[in-house]
This record gives C-alpha cells, structure tokens and sequence, in this order.
C-alpha cells in the first residue's frame, strides 16, 4: 500500500527491512516532500515494482505513479538512506531523530557522512 509516512515512520521501516536482511528487496527509493530536516516533510518508500511503472513528472524526472501523483521529489536511494542511518548510529550513538534528519540532509547534500572521517569508516 502507498502512503506518505513521516521520518520516524521511515527510519522504523527501513531499519526493520535491513535488519531483516531484505532491505534491498523491499524498498528501492525514498521520496520526499518537503525538507528532511522539517517535521512536516512526509516520505514515501517505493518498492521495486513501483519503479517500473515510473511516469515522467512535470519537471522530467520519472516518479512512480504515486510519488508524481503526490508531487514528490527522489531524496535517496533506500540502500543509501540505510547505509546513512547504520553509519550515523556507529559514530554517534542514541542519535536524535533531529540528529538523523540533519545527517541525511548532509549526505544527500555532500555524499558524505556527517561527522565521520572518511577513514574511520
């Protein structure tokens, strides 16, 4: 079922995904309306066959059915958004939900882990 979650909804799912060891074959993108770091930005976790009915937005980019349908935007891939929450959790531990915002904000932004040297990872 498609809906729009909030980023507590989100991490949850994900996290529960990959802890089950079938992250990669239960979601493949993340979508996002607003900005990650605000607490009315809603996501939207597409499966893999949500991908291949992707329509092309207004603005040219190819969304699944629902995503345009919700005007939403691709924030990250699901595999990266995981890596973001495991690698921000290692380094920092008892994030936030604030702080995590902030971290996947940063490395959607840089493609770097926020507060982690490249070296210790």
């Amino acid at each position: 079922m498609s809906e729009l979650i909030t980023l507590r909804e989100a991490i949850d799912a994900i996290t529960d995904a990959f802890d089950e060891g079938d992250g990669w074959d239960r979601y493949s993108w993340v979508y996002i309306r607003g900005a990650i770091t605000e607490p009315s930005c809603r996501l939207y976790l597409s499966h893999v066959a949500d991908e291949d009915d992707a329509l092309i937005a207004d603005h040219g980019e190819a969304l699944p059915p629902f995503a345009a349908q919700h005007h939403l935007r691709h924030f990250l891939e699901a595999a990266d958004f995981a890596e973001v929450l495991f690698v921000h959790r290692r380094h920092h531990p008892s994030p936030t939900l604030e702080d995590l915002a902030r971290a996947l904000d940063h490395y959607r932004k840089h493609d770097s882990f926020l507060g982690v040297a490249p070296e210790s990872l």
